[in-house]
């Protein structure tokens, strides 16, 4: 039988994405560079670069992930058609192998199945897993194959590619004057742009930052990340909760992405939008925590220990409670009974509260413990 590793080996290189993938920054960033050093620089440049960059990136992000990946809400097909057009223009395949392959991730996140696995070394899981050819099979998209938008794309994307990502910032530069320097700034620029910071996520966020929710997969959070992907960084959340519609869960975390998706409800273009409760996300919380700060909590002094540990049993039992409540509040509204949905909801915060600032208190007395040597 054919083991996942002996199957990597055996892949012949995909000289095609080698050398776009090579050609694309020589003349996206070199080019761009020396062609404005001796035209001069207009502000129109660098609003298109900046537009273009929106449109493709929240197509990839709201889109090929959000949307169509993990289905972490539902939207009109005229914004299905949005994502495959702008999507199409960033070079990343598409929406049917995009999503294949980023299924196949979740699954075997870290393994050899994955074909982005961290660890196989950081400038794999960023780029030369691209180099390589990969055929995903399409077993796990078979949504995606019923869908007529993403077959759709799928004859056309080259087209679109080459038609509309080249075609429409050349003719923007053509309107400004330039149809060189449209071409290079919206165009060829805004490929590299789009292209590594979403490769970012498979590299940086795979290898920088904390485990938040999850110490046992690779994904971390990492506000950087976060700030160049329009909101993709907060990965330890999203590979703990890939049905949430949100990366960044707090309101001051930068997630374009999820305030896309929001506004797409507000104009009614989008519904069903998956949240997950409160209080999941929080024992996913402290269950990382709690294994981040345990060698701390064996080298502190006993009694400090046992303080902290009856704090830590507090903040836990009162989690389990808030969620058998949760249980209880989805019984009741399944029965309709609207007022007892309410009252069982009250108890529920109440004692997420109390878990929080038992856990809060836990922290304090440890934070005040030197790291065992």
């Amino acid at each position: 039988m054919t083991t996942p590793a002996a199957t990597l080996a055996d892949r012949p290189k995909d000289w095609v994405a080698i050398a776009f993938l090579a050609l694309t920054p020589i003349v996206g960033i070199v080019g761009t560079a020396l062609y404005t050093w001796r035209v001069g620089f207009a502000p129109w440049m660098l609003v298109l670069l900046v537009v273009m960059y929106l449109l493709v990136g929240i197509s990839i992000c709201a889109g090929y992930h959000r949307y169509f990946s993990h289905k972490t809400y539902e939207c009109a097909p005229v914004v299905q058609a949005f994502y495959a057009v702008f999507g199409a223009m960033a070079a990343e395949s598409t929406i049917l192998d995009w999503c294949a392959g980023h299924r196949r991730h979740h699954r075997h996140v870290d393994e050899d199945w994955d074909p982005y696995n961290i660890k196989r070394g950081f400038w794999w899981s960023h780029i030369l897993w691209i180099f390589e050819k990969y055929d995903p099979a399409h077993d796990n998209v078979p949504d995606l194959l019923r869908n007529p938008i993403v077959m759709w794309q799928k004859r056309w994307s080259s087209a679109l590619l080459i038609g509309a990502g080249f075609g429409i910032p050349a003719f923007v530069g053509w309107l400004c004057g330039d149809v060189w320097a449209g071409l290079l700034w919206g165009g060829f620029l805004r490929v590299v742009v789009i292209h590594h910071t979403t490769f970012f996520v498979n590299s940086a966020a795979h290898h920088f930052g904390a485990q938040s929710f999850d110490r046992e997969v690779s994904a971390r959070d990492n506000w950087i990340v976060a700030l160049l992907t329009l909101g993709e960084g907060y990965h330890s959340f999203h590979h703990r909760f890939p049905g949430d519609y949100r990366n960044g869960i707090r309101w001051y975390q930068w997630d374009p992405a999820k305030w896309f998706i929001a506004l797409l409800r507000l104009v009614g273009l989008a519904e069903k939008l998956k949240v997950t409760p409160e209080d999941r996300i929080e024992s996913a919380r402290m269950t990382a925590a709690l294994a981040e700060m345990q060698s701390r909590l064996e080298g502190a002094p006993h009694g400090l220990a046992a303080e902290v540990g009856e704090r830590l049993q507090a903040a836990r039992t009162a989690l389990a409670r808030a969620l058998e409540l949760r249980r209880h509040e989805l019984r009741a509204r399944t029965a309709g009974a609207g007022r007892r949905v309410r009252a069982v909801r009250i108890l529920g915060r109440r004692e997420l509260r109390s878990a929080r600032q038992h856990w809060r208190d836990a922290v304090r007395l440890l934070a005040a413990t030197p790291q065992p040597a």
